[in-house]
């Protein structure tokens, strides 16, 4: 008995059928517009019970977004990551794709996901592109678990176009100023002002910044030691605010030994300023707790109680604390440090994110660049490669 065979569809004359057997000898069927199309999902049918792999409908027709909860909990995450993916669940992909099948998806439902995501929930380019490689990958992990024939993904092109990307990001980027950021720096409670002056004149993560202890501290060799951060990702997993903690780095590596940023002496006078005034706290010896004293200090009471008054009573227009991390690449890189030695005290693996982010931020950079080209296209200036040489 054949396992698959096409035959014309009773109730549609036009259409062509493929019918087959699966391993549990129940019969399946398909149709298809053409018999051309038929044929080849008769084949492909056959090669899939010939290698034993023939697909559950069952898992097909799972809901999209129970196969990405079971891709989520098969991972190894830590309970940040698992927040961030139960975020986007929620904001992207229920309200989307709603009870949708995932064996349903086809190319133009991504597409259209991603256009919804742009026109709809107005996010940014890199979001579109983050969010699209993560739901890539899950279909990618339920091909490889027979929930799904293939990956429609993979025929999209341009889903998250890295230069539309870097385009947008140019164009919102906000360069604060050396004014600016003494500005905010001076407006800051004093309790947390050595935060921000590690965030501007070392390129601290606020994660990072709030992590800071005494030992990290070594002003005789004007050096301080990164291997830290404040992460909202303790036991619980629950709620938006997740149990702190002070973990190292590089959670899964912890013999990372984090990395070496030099001390200039501006931000040395305000942290021994700030250990004179504040004191310390606890075993681990921070600098900078809670306003009771009692703990770690959440990203929401930075936001609020800390990083918006510095902007108000600096009178800074908004920006994202980010832009203090952005100002020391840029600052950096316009004074001449080499490309690696900006990154490795950033903790970049690499300096293109120096060459794509940070270049363009540099206050003024415009204006200098016009300005040596107009030097040079003037008669009678120097011209180092004009040496006699026939092109």
């Amino acid at each position: 008995m054949a396992r698959a065979w096409v035959a014309r569809s009773k109730d549609d004359p036009k259409k062509w059928t493929t019918f087959w057997y699966d391993p549990d000898d129940d019969l399946r069927q398909k149709s298809f517009e053409m018999k051309k199309r038929a044929d080849e999902h008769r084949k492909r049918k056959e090669q899939e019970l010939d290698a034993g792999a023939c697909l559950d409908d069952k898992l097909g027709k799972q809901p999209v977004t129970a196969v990405w909860e079971q891709w989520t909990n098969q991972r190894k995450l830590e309970n940040s990551t698992k927040k961030q993916y139960r975020s986007i669940q929620n904001t992207t992909l229920e309200p989307f794709f709603k009870a949708r099948s995932i064996v349903s998806l086809k190319v133009a439902d991504i597409e259209q996901w991603l256009l919804w995501m742009e026109q709809n929930r107005k996010l940014s380019a890199r979001t579109r592109r983050q969010r699209f490689s993560f739901f890539s990958g899950m279909m990618d992990w339920a091909v490889v678990n027979e929930i799904i024939e293939r990956n429609p993904c993979k025929k999209i092109r341009h889903a998250g176009s890295r230069a539309k990307e870097l385009r947008e990001h140019k164009s919102t980027a906000r360069r604060l100023t050396t004014r600016e950021v003494l500005a905010m720096l001076n407006g800051a409670p004093p309790r947390y002002r050595a935060m921000l002056w590690l965030m501007a004149g070392c390129g601290l993560r606020i994660g990072e910044a709030m992590a800071v202890s005494r030992d990290q501290i070594d002003f005789q060799a004007e050096v301080l030691r990164v291997d830290f951060q404040i992460t909202e990702d303790g036991k619980s997993e629950s709620g938006k605010n997740s149990a702190l903690q002070r973990r190292h780095i590089k959670a899964r590596d912890e013999e990372e030994p984090g990395r070496i940023v030099p001390l200039p002496p501006n931000v040395a006078f305000e942290l021994r300023r700030h250990i004179k005034n504040h004191g310390m706290w606890g075993p681990e010896r921070l600098l900078f707790p809670n306003a009771t004293r009692t703990g770690y200090v959440y990203a929401s009471y930075f936001y609020r109680q800390i990083w918006l008054p510095a902007l108000t009573k600096g009178e800074v227009p908004y920006c994202k604390p980010h832009s203090m991390r952005h100002y020391y690449g840029s600052r950096l890189l316009y004074a001449g440090v080499p490309e690696n030695d900006v990154a490795d005290w950033m903790g970049h693996s690499s300096t293109d994110v120096l060459r794509e982010h940070y270049h363009y931020i540099f206050e003024g950079a415009e204006q200098r660049g016009r300005t040596a080209i107009a030097t040079m296209l003037t008669a009678g200036a120097n011209d180092p490669t004009g040496r006699g040489e026939v092109a």
